[in-house]
């Protein structure tokens, strides 16, 4: 879709605060980044630059670093055009998603990519904007759901599997006896299926989960999940953190209480995870790149306002990391797109 660019890179400045969407929120616009790319790209048959004078709304079901890097995959999708970012989150709230949702739609924006929160709050917003002749892509899908005929395509991310990977590691690797289990957000079939593989693993073993409560995405309160279950299960052997911004939470908790016979393992990634990976308090994660379901959401979006057919489910890659194959695997997936780090300035 693009010929040989007409001018330089340029770099677009964020805009100021929350005044595009009525202060819902942390909320900000974001021009989005021509990266590293070229600003000058046309598409083939004229009409001016790719994406000139068209925006893409991301919503995002909070602010943690794996939301900022979906952000940086859907910037990274749209380099080398002149298509526009604007970003919103939720704070994790069912409320404020819709509200953000509704509001993108309704200025206008020319196609959506959204991270759930939950899949009600949704599926809501997806009907309305497929009424608008708004695309629409979801950054985080599950499996099959009511989602699918309202959306052009998803970023299939499959937790069944992501749960039983966990589950066969812990099996080969981790001290069998009770387990403590801290979900994300029960509602959008994220947690669900890494429980359901996790559960299909380990039955039979004398792994016995004994605790299994959300963290809802924030460090604090999966401190807070495993505090509580340490207390009622102090002979606790194995902690699985469902989200890397959780698991770093719990990492430092397990350090400060000089606590090492605990095996630790978590999913996805971030810069501080990394850091955690191989000590006593982080063993493992099932690791896919939260950029990946960005850049692949974007694609799709752009697919279709480019005149395009998209590929509905887009398959990220994960595998369970250790410190033995970690930069083998950051090499075939990326864990984030820093040339953007431009597009996450205001949120």
């Amino acid at each position: 879709m693009r010929t040989t660019p007409s001018s330089a890179p340029t770099r677009r400045s964020v805009l100021a605060g929350a005044l595009g969407l009525g202060g819902l929120g942390l909320i900000s616009p974001i021009l989005a980044a021509c990266g590293s790319g070229d600003a000058g790209t046309t598409a083939q048959g004229g009409g001016g630059p790719v994406g000139a004078g068209k925006t893409i709304g991301v919503s995002l079901n909070g602010l943690v670093e794996y939301t900022k890097q979906v952000t940086q995959g859907v910037a990274k999708a749209m380099e080398g055009t002149e298509y526009q970012l604007k970003v919103v989150q939720a704070n994790f709230d069912v409320q404020t998603e819709l509200k953000n949702l509704e509001s993108l739609i309704s200025q206008g924006v020319d196609g959506l990519v959204i991270l759930p929160n939950t899949v009600d709050t949704v599926l809501t917003g997806v009907k309305q904007a497929k009424q608008s002749d708004i695309p629409s892509a979801i950054a985080l899908w599950a499996a099959p759901g009511p989602l699918d005929e309202y959306v052009a395509g998803v970023s299939f991310v499959d937790s069944i599997g992501g749960g039983t990977m966990i589950g066969e590691w812990l099996k080969a690797n981790a001290k069998p006896g009770k387990v403590i289990v801290v979900q994300g957000v029960v509602g959008q079939g994220f947690s669900e299926r890494i429980d359901q593989g996790l559960d299909k693993a380990l039955d039979g073993t004398d792994f016995t989960i004994v605790v299994r409560e959300q963290g809802y995405f924030d460090r604090t309160k999966a401190i807070g999940v495993v505090e509580r279950a340490l207390q009622a299960h102090p002979d606790a052997t194995t902690i699985v953190s469902y989200a890397a911004a959780m698991g770093d939470g719990i990492a430092s908790y397990l350090k400060q209480n000089n606590i090492t016979n605990i095996t630790h393992v978590t999913s996805d990634a971030d810069a501080e995870m990394l850091d955690w990976l191989g000590t006593p308090y982080l063993a493992a994660t099932r690791y896919y790149s939260a950029a990946e379901t960005g850049l692949l959401a974007g694609r799709t979006v752009r697919t279709v306002l480019e005149g395009g057919k998209p590929t509905f489910e887009n398959k990220v890659f994960q595998d369970m990391m250790t410190t033995s194959n970690k930069d083998k695997l950051l090499t075939t997936s990326p864990l984030s797109y820093p040339e953007f780090n431009d597009v996450l300035k205001g949120l």
